[in-house]
């Protein structure tokens, strides 16, 4: 199982690139450290999954009935962009333009660990987001853990 945790600076080159922080690639299970699936995520955001946390979310994915046309309508916009990428010789990953372009990332960019996969932001967004949040955070987490039953 994979547990990641943490926020890391980085900045992209002219190219797209970025060096993957040693901090959070620790984190990640041996043999597990050097190839992804970045995609658009929510909230102007793009989404960095380790190999194996993307399989699990192609099978979450292939459940759906595609029968139904606002499934289809999702698989489409979901998977669209999504692009398998790997650690270059210097640690870095490349960040595809078309992805970068449609979350409006800029140079300085924030990595952010969400259990098994990493949000990548644009650091002045992810900030705004973060000052100015839509929710209390308070009233968020009565609404969302409150009403979990005690497993103990």
């Amino acid at each position: 199982m994979i547990s990641l945790i943490g926020e890391y600076d980085c900045k992209l080159d002219a190219k797209g690139r970025f060096l993957m922080p040693a901090g959070l690639r620790k984190q990640l299970p041996e043999g597990q450290q050097d190839e992804f699936v970045v995609n658009k995520g929510l909230d102007k955001c793009l989404v960095l999954y380790p190999i194996p946390v993307w399989e699990e979310e192609l099978k979450r994915l292939q459940s759906r009935n595609q029968y139904v046309k606002k499934n289809r309508a999702f698989l489409r916009m979901f998977l669209n962009g999504a692009t398998r990428i790997t650690l270059d010789g210097n640690g870095r990953l490349l960040l595809p333009k078309r992805l970068i372009g449609g979350v409006e990332i800029s140079k300085e960019i924030k990595l952010v660990a969400q259990i098994d996969k990493v949000e990548i932001w644009d650091s002045g967004t992810y900030d705004n987001w973060m000052d100015n949040p839509e929710f209390d955070f308070e009233e968020l987490a009565e609404e969302v853990m409150g009403d979990m039953e005690d497993n103990e």
